[in-house]
């Protein structure tokens, strides 16, 4: 199968850009033939001053992308169209060239953007769906998008605009990542046939034979800042002076938390910041558990899998897709969302019942190996492919 693959990469790497490149892996594997159309964030900043004039009507609808997207079609002729993020440089006109050249279009929901400016339902600090109707004023009101009047603005824009005028008819279908997005995107009124659940993947590393106890520590792995449950996470601690947290990340909040365990004198956590590869491996196969505090709509962050893959239970909030990822008392423990005590009766509980947190972590390794494998997401993205190939 030839696939058009359509990205903007992000300025800071993260989890979509991550996803891009193992789906284009993935497909490649199995002997598809892969075409990337991307753009780089990272052009803004070296925009002359009359790209900088077009930066706004680009990202409503960019003519750039329209003809180059016409030349990639007509000479690599693909079957589909994978697309993952359009904002904001390639922008919604590739729909609008796809649907016309009659290239089915299949769009991963890595967030809400179709539906919020920002993409998260969630600004000042708590859960909001005002847009999802199609009143974008109200991102403008609220600056949802980095606190920005302009760049709220430009958003609800191209949001309004590009929805009024049929953007989303000319999409053939949405990748859903769990089940709690294609009940949000009902919602919005997308039917059922154009809605597809597909779960992120890993391909899990061989665990050597030496396999960690995992009774060390509570792990988080993460952004720090305030939508992912930080404080929750924190206080939850306070009241397990004997149960450490280690805290892997950074963020707008680090300096904060920071100062907050020195004053306090917290003894039980230590941040240890931005850490990757095999020293980030290391630590997480040594954890009791991975801790998941969110306080918005997750999607399906990718390190739910990686504390699968290690054979770590998660204990995760009942918020957004993680109760759909991490199954009550299988491969993981659930809690209300900012409930300090909740949390900490289930950090505790791990700790007092080490049989019990093996047990889960087993069970959440073997769903990475079949349920989040490689070869059920390519079988699953390929079934997609041919329903909308097929219509």
């Amino acid at each position: 199968m030839k696939v058009l693959l359509v990205h903007s990469a992000y300025q800071q790497f993260g989890g979509e850009d991550s996803v891009v490149r193992a789906e284009t892996e993935l497909l490649k594997s199995h002997g598809d033939e892969v075409y990337l159309y991307s753009r780089h964030n990272d052009e803004i900043k070296e925009f002359s001053a009359l790209q900088k004039g077009l930066f706004f009507p680009q990202t409503i609808y960019s003519w750039k992308t329209s003809r180059e997207i016409k030349d990639v079609v007509r000479n690599f002729r693909p079957d589909v169209a994978f697309v993952h993020n359009v904002y904001p440089l390639i922008s919604p006109s590739s729909y609008y060239t796809l649907h016309e050249l009659k290239v089915p279009v299949v769009q991963v929901l890595h967030n809400f953007r179709p539906f919020c400016p920002n993409g998260f339902y969630y600004t000042q600090g708590q859960i909001c769906e005002a847009c999802k109707g199609g009143n974008y004023l109200n991102a403008v009101r609220k600056r949802c998008y980095k606190d920005s009047y302009s760049l709220s603005a430009l958003y609800a824009l191209t949001l309004g605009l590009n929805r009024l005028a049929g953007m989303l008819d000319k999409i053939s279908a949405f990748i859903c990542l769990t089940e709690f997005f294609r009940i949000k995107m009902r919602e919005v009124g997308i039917p059922d046939s154009r809605l597809f659940v597909r779960p992120n993947f890993v391909r899990a590393p061989e665990l050597p034979r030496d396999r960690a106890t995992g009774n060390g520590y509570a792990l988080y792995m993460g952004r720090l800042s305030p939508e992912k449950g930080c404080w929750t996470m924190i206080h939850a601690f306070e009241q397990l002076p004997n149960v450490r947290l280690k805290i892997v990340g950074t963020g707008p909040m680090e300096q904060e938390l920071q100062d907050f365990i020195r004053q306090k004198g917290i003894q039980n956590i230590e941040l240890l910041g931005f850490k990757t590869g095999d020293e980030k491996w290391q630590i997480l196969r040594n954890a009791l558990c991975l801790v998941m505090p969110s306080e918005w709509y997750e999607n399906f962050p990718v390190t739910a899998l990686e504390g699968f893959m290690a054979c770590k239970p998660v204990v995760a909030s009942r918020m957004g897709g993680l109760p759909y990822i991490v199954e009550e008392g299988k491969c993981g423990l659930l809690f209300e969302a900012g409930n300090v005590s909740e949390l900490a009766q289930k950090i505790q509980y791990l700790v007092d019942h080490a049989d019990e947190a093996t047990r889960m972590g087993d069970c959440a390794r073997r769903l990475t190996e079949t349920k989040y494998g490689p070869e059920q997401a390519y079988s699953n993205l390929m079934n997609i492919f041919s329903q909308v190939q097929a219509a």
